[in-house]
């Protein structure tokens, strides 16, 4: 099992933070991976599933996740249940003075074709969210998002 963590602090209170990040029609527009994501439950919640389509080094992915925790604001955990990887992503929301600190713990296995080179995939898995962390708080300081 891979496990790493990425940090970041936004300029926006927590409730808005959150509320991007569960955006399931934006979340194209901060990660590059996903081209779609389908959720059949508004609002989301605890035991939730969304299905995540994309595409990663060249190949097209589907994976379903389902919420496994969900604080309105300040955390939400999520776990796929299929698709190229397993992944357990835990995002957790601290808000001081208008600034929201996120701690995104990812812990993680690939499958299939994405197994061969699991030790390459886990640097460019890191960056790629690293990256689309990054995304997400230009576009919520820019007010885009």
């Amino acid at each position: 099992m891979n496990e790493f963590t990425i940090e970041l602090d936004i300029k926006r209170p927590a409730e808005d933070v959150f509320a991007a990040l569960i955006n399931f029609e934006r979340v194209p527009d901060w990660n590059s991976s996903v081209i779609e994501v389908q959720c059949a439950d508004a609002p989301v919640h605890e035991g939730s599933k969304v299905v995540y389509i994309g595409k990663f080094l060249g190949r097209k992915f589907s994976s379903e996740a389902q919420f496994t925790e969900l604080v309105p604001g300040a955390k939400y955990s999520a776990k796929t249940i299929s698709g190229p990887f397993q992944l357990d992503i835990s995002n957790t929301l601290t808000s001081t003075a208008g600034v929201t600190h996120i701690t995104s713990d990812f812990r993680g296995e690939s499958r299939g074709f994405f197994k061969l080179a699991e030790t390459v995939m886990v640097r460019l898995t890191k960056n790629l969210f690293e990256t689309s962390m990054d995304n997400l708080k230009a576009l919520m300081e820019a007010d885009a998002l």
